[in-house]
């Protein structure tokens, strides 16, 4: 009964849309520019490579809540507050250096002499990247996507802070409105938990091989 009062009776459908499409908008971004990110910095050798890693590290060591003003001014100054794709563009910057380190462990461990010889048989390097590299690379790609859409679908605070309007509402800030002044719906809240729990354990049951594939392939060289 709470999972068909919490479905047809509250506005859950409209929270779960809104954190599907803010989750795979970010962790699309942030897949795509970690895995360009993390291939330029495994394949080329250019000046201010060591400065550009560590800033991508020292991104990682600031509270979010030091971020919330300047986020919000610049979501303002963009006309992107207020919005489900303002979010899931600050959820995909957040998560780019870390998907970035780990596209670059990723590529690492791919050798080469691969994409050298694909390049002697006339590809161009992109050509080389799109047919020899992401193949290769798949399971990783499969692990840092995941990463980046659990890390979206399950983040609270941003989106707590910059989403104001009741339409836009994720599904974990919606959660908060359970509970009341005077009493707390446990039942309704429970059913509402496992229902945003549904999508992260079909989305790693999918791509579940990948994950353990890219894990052990990106963790260890040699």
């Amino acid at each position: 009964s709470h999972f068909d009062l919490v479905w047809t009776s509250t506005q859950f459908p409209d929270y779960f849309w809104n954190s599907a499409k803010v989750a795979l908008g970010a962790a699309s971004l942030a897949t795509l520019a970690g895995a360009l990110a993390g291939y330029a910095l495994s394949r080329y050798v250019f000046r201010g490579k060591a400065l550009v890693s560590f800033l991508l590290l020292v991104t990682q060591m600031f509270s979010i809540m030091l971020m919330i003003v300047p986020l919000n001014h610049l979501l303002s100054d963009l006309s992107l507050n207020d919005s489900l794709f303002g979010l899931a563009i600050v959820y995909a910057a957040l998560n780019v250096p870390f998907a970035t380190f780990l596209m670059q462990s990723f590529v690492d461990a791919i050798p080469r002499d691969l994409e050298e010889a694909a390049m002697i048989d006339g590809c161009t390097r992109p050509q080389a990247l799109v047919k020899v590299v992401w193949p290769l690379a798949l399971p990783g790609v499969a692990a840092t996507a995941g990463f980046a859409f659990t890390a979206a679908w399950s983040a609270l605070f941003l989106a707590l802070v910059l989403i104001n309007r009741e339409v836009d509402k994720t599904i974990p800030p919606a959660l908060l409105s359970f509970i009341t002044k005077f009493s707390v719906d446990w039942g309704q809240m429970a059913a509402a938990s496992v229902l945003l729990l549904i999508p992260v354990c079909l989305f790693f049951t999918f791509v579940q091989r990948y994950l353990v594939a890219g894990l052990t392939s990106g963790a260890v060289k040699g």
